[in-house]
């Protein structure tokens, strides 16, 4: 079963805003302690003109006859034209696609390629002579690089169901829901009816909720838990499925629509402001979250020897999107598809699929993510300080806070850029150039001097909506209206005041946030 680890930080018992120092480091297993880096190698593709942009690593200048000799023998198997995609005839330089030396050379000895360099080429060409046979086994991303070693690997099943992927309107279009079928005033009129005391919403409830958060957060409020999931190395994690009344009912996650969610920790409570603050912002990429307490009822065996169901404790429920894209081979289920940090930052230099034309028509862009999904998440990760998404090394923190990769050995992965990988990248299947933001728990306690600026390296597009709504000063009000509706939640922060130190957290990091867009000349632009 596939299922997205959401690491994060939570609600507690502890009122107001003592906000209780994150639980435990008990969950490090959903951490690893190392990044391997034959996990998500990637191939770089080059042309003639890109040979010195830095996209090579250090080392890997090879000898200038042996560079001829390749070229020579690219040209007579791949036919006229190829030799000039990975070989720089003037430099004698030689791109990582198709050179591989043999197997029975000492490679050390030979001076061409380090040791270290060949073992990863070797996986990476395992990997792929893999995916080849496995058809189940292919991340989204591969086929692009498919189209540049077609010959390590057979690439025809691929590059066919890249080209089905990518022809619009042959995509098989979901069921509409119920909610998207109905009139304005028949939706006014179920959300009047709902009779839930713990969710406040009234007729004229904020208008950056979609009726389908309203469902979602309402189905997670009150629907009966039928059937409870533990993961194995997670113990901070509940997988949940409910009655919702309207879905037919299941008794396996696999099948899950819309009626699934995960309680998180006791500690993850910040995750429910971050829903909130996502859709104030008008971003729209968080799933639905709320407080909730949930209570073994006499006789229910599924809540047997479960201490989360009887201390009465509320936690956060985050509802399970189905339409999650699983698969990345970096950090297994934990990506939608694997992305190394080099490769991310040429994604942003070359603004690979961007409104604005391609900066480099030559470069081949190694996702289908829209150019625009950066800029969102970078402004959400950098207001909540969440890191472990662009950051999972701690690299941009100027100073030790506590925080657990400091102390786990990943921040000593800093001075091997080759190491440094992105987590937690999610997309839908139906549509795998937006974003889904998982494990929004963030870090409150990071000072305004000491903010992870790495979050927004490379950024040069930002969404206009979110940075009006910072400019407004009205921030505050907006965020008590959101935060006013989930009640077991306002009550554990302690109400306004506890609600008022956040945003002043918030608040505070936003106007750092538009002085560093303001002086990197960022272009501010509608969505698209």
């Amino acid at each position: 079963m596939h299922v997205a680890v959401l690491c994060m930080t939570v609600l507690t018992n502890s009122l107001p805003i003592t906000l209780t120092e994150r639980e435990s480091n008990e969950d490090a297993s959903a951490v690893p302690k190392q990044h391997d880096s034959s996990h998500g190698n990637t191939v770089t593709h080059k042309d003639n003109d890109e040979m010195n942009i830095g996209q090579e690593r250090t080392g890997t200048i090879f000898d200038r006859q042996r560079a001829l000799d390749l070229s020579q023998t690219l040209h007579e198997e791949h036919g006229a034209g190829i030799e000039n995609r990975y070989t720089d005839r003037a430099s004698g330089k030689v791109s990582h696609e198709f050179f591989e030396p043999s197997n029975t050379v000492k490679i050390e000895e030979k001076g061409i390629i380090g040791l270290d360099e060949y073992e990863e080429r070797m996986r990476w060409k395992t990997l792929l002579e893999k995916l080849a046979r496995d058809e189940d086994a292919v991340p989204y991303d591969i086929p692009v690089l498919s189209r540049e070693i077609k010959d390590h690997v057979d690439g025809e099943r691929i590059r066919k169901e890249m080209a089905e992927q990518s022809v619009i309107g042959e995509v098989e279009q979901p069921e509409p829901k119920w909610w998207e079928q109905v009139s304005e005033e028949e939706f006014k009129s179920y959300v009047n009816g709902l009779q839930n005391e713990q969710l406040r919403f009234g007729e004229q409830y904020p208008r950056w909720f979609s009726r389908a958060d309203v469902v979602r957060m309402e189905m997670l409020s009150t629907a009966k838990v039928t059937e409870v999931y533990h993961m194995d190395g997670h113990e901070r994690l509940r997988l949940l499925i409910f009655d919702d009344g309207r879905t037919e009912p299941i008794s396996d996650f696999d099948f899950c629509s819309e009626q699934c969610g995960v309680q998180k920790s006791v500690d993850d409570w910040f995750e429910i402001f971050a829903f909130h603050l996502d859709r104030v912002l008008g971003l729209h990429r968080a799933l639905p979250s709320i407080a909730r307490v949930i209570k073994a009822q006499a006789g229910e065996g599924i809540f047997a020897h479960d201490d989360r169901f009887t201390d009465g404790k509320p936690r956060p429920v985050i509802w399970w999107d189905p339409d999650i894209k699983h698969g990345g081979y970096f950090m297994e289920n934990q990506n939608s598809l694997d992305l190394s940090w080099t490769d991310y930052q040429n994604e942003l230099k070359y603004r690979c699929n961007s409104l604005y034309e391609k900066e480099h028509e030559k470069y081949y862009c190694r996702t289908r993510i829209k150019n625009i999904e950066w800029g969102k998440l970078s402004v959400f990760d950098f207001l909540l300080q969440i890191h472990d998404r662009l950051d999972r090394n701690c690299c941009g923190y100027d100073t030790d806070q506590g925080e657990f990769c400091m102390m786990n050995g990943m921040h000593d992965d800093c001075d091997d850029v080759d190491k440094q990988f992105l987590v937690h990248i999610m997309t839908r299947q139906e549509d795998r150039s937006r974003l889904v933001f998982i494990d929004n728990a963030g870090n409150r306690k990071r000072t305004p001097s000491h903010l992870n600026y790495r979050l927004l390296e490379g950024i040069r597009e930002v969404p206009e909506e979110p940075i009006n709504v910072l400019r407004s000063g009205n921030l505050r009000g907006m965020l008590h209206e959101s935060l006013r509706i989930d009640k077991i939640f306002w009550k554990a922060v302690g109400e306004e005041q506890g609600v008022n130190i956040l945003v002043d957290i918030i608040e505070k990091r936003g106007e750092i946030l538009l002085k560093y867009i303001d002086g990197h000349s960022m272009d501010i632009i509608p969505d698209y």
